[in-house]
């Protein structure tokens, strides 16, 4: 009888408890999915209601909304009716409402532009990114101007206050330091890429997101540093190391450290499943608790904890494709989309249905991927055809729920 080294036995050992740990982690990680699949309705129930408003279901729809306070707000999009164009087709408009939605009035209308993202710098003065240039009124939609000046696709316009403001014309940023009189190129911006949003987070602070990806300045938006080459249509930055953001594709993602953004499953209906995503468009949060998404298979979703679940709020029935959303506090929202219609909620901070999905993404090194769901606190491995899927910055969110739970505990001493 041959005998069998002690290091070939231990060798054996070691495979067999590796693979019986590789199985345990395995069901532990069907079991954590399978449960987090379950839905249910969580009341109350939050009921967005379909506003009045003679532009609905002409043209093209409403592109964007923001509102000043609960009475004053603005849309912009393309209509037909009520703008004296006849046979030739969707007028660029924008819509002006003082009592909260209740009645709007056209405010302004052109057929050659495309009017895009809002701009609320007080109660007389708003700017709006257009096909054909920036359009601004300083008399609370009286007259309003073209910045002739500066013609070329804009869409989107930010101002951090009266006078300090960036835009995005084609591929190039731009800055004013007067109000908006002179525009002046940013020199050091050398991304080949179109902006959708630019946000702001307290004298220094900035983030973008594009066509190409999300960028980020830390010295007034001077220089910039690309962070995700991902496109981005709706940016949300609750603070200066958190934030989210909408991509092209049927992700989202997180940024919780200032620099990474993870990517992560949209919250949907029915599962994991890519057979049926959920796109979202715009994103809102009011503080890095409670936001709001707004697409096109999920009409309005929301999260009332940063992120961890996510509910569907309650729409008319005859909604099709969502395309901006803007809050004021935690209750009172709206939210304009394909079909003309605007829709306001009163109750934004109550829930709805539990969606399912909102996990992490992760990637198996030769394609496809797995989603921990996000309110998984173990490290599962899972386990497809000999490969180890990648537990991508797992880590760093399990960190963050760990400061999280100190600082919670601390509040409470």
């Amino acid at each position: 009888m041959i005998a069998v080294p002690y290091s070939v036995k231990h060798a054996r050992w070691l495979k067999v408890l590796v693979y019986s740990i590789i199985l345990l982690c395995s069901i532990v990680g069907t079991i954590s999915l399978t449960v987090s699949l379950e839905t249910y309705v969580r009341e109350p129930v939050a009921i967005w209601e379909e506003l009045e408003n003679p532009w609905r279901d002409t043209g093209e729809g409403l592109f964007d909304v923001a509102f000043l306070n609960s009475s004053h707000g603005w849309a912009t999009g393309k209509g037909a009716i009520g703008t004296g164009i006849g046979e030739k087709g969707g007028w660029g408009v924008v819509l002006q409402t003082k009592d909260g939605g209740d009645t709007w009035t056209l405010s302004y209308s052109n057929w050659s532009i495309r009017p895009r993202f809002i701009e609320i710098v007080d109660s007389d003065t708003v700017w709006i990114a257009t096909s054909r240039g920036l359009l601004n009124t300083s008399d609370g939609g009286r007259t309003w101007y073209m910045d002739n000046a500066a013609l070329g696709s804009y869409r989107t316009v930010a101002f951090k206050n009266s006078t300090h403001g960036w835009t995005s014309r084609n591929r190039e940023l731009l800055y004013t330091v007067d109000g908006g009189h002179i525009w002046r190129l940013v020199e050091s911006w050398s991304f080949d890429a179109s902006l959708f949003q630019i946000r702001f987070v307290g004298e220094q602070l900035m983030w973008a997101g594009g066509l190409d990806g999300i960028y980020h300045s830390q010295d007034g938006g001077q220089t910039w540093t690309q962070q995700s080459n991902k496109t981005a249509f709706g940016l949300a930055i609750v603070s200066e190391t958190e934030g989210w953001a909408c991509y092209s594709s049927w992700y989202f993602s997180h940024m919780i450290d200032g620099q990474y953004w993870i990517e992560r499953h949209p919250p949907s209906r029915a599962s994991y499943s890519h057979l049926t995503p959920s796109h979202y468009m715009d994103l809102e949060f009011i503080n890095p608790k409670q936001g709001w998404m707004v697409g096109s298979v999920t009409g309005v979703v929301y999260t009332p904890d940063g992120g961890l679940n996510w509910y569907e709020q309650e729409l008319p029935p005859r909604w099709i494709s969502l395309h901006a959303v803007d809050f004021i506090n935690e209750t009172h929202g709206w939210a304009v989309g394909r079909d003309g219609n605007i829709y306001r909620t009163r109750t934004g901070n109550q829930s709805g249905r539990r969606l399912v999905g909102a996990g992490y993404v992760i990637r198996k090194p030769l394609g496809g991927g797995w989603v921990i769901p996000s309110s998984t606190v173990a490290c599962v491995i899972l386990v497809a055809f000999g490969e180890i899927a990648l537990l991508q910055l797992l880590e760093r969110y399990l960190k963050r729920r760990k400061a999280e739970s100190i600082q919670a505990s601390l509040r409470t001493q």
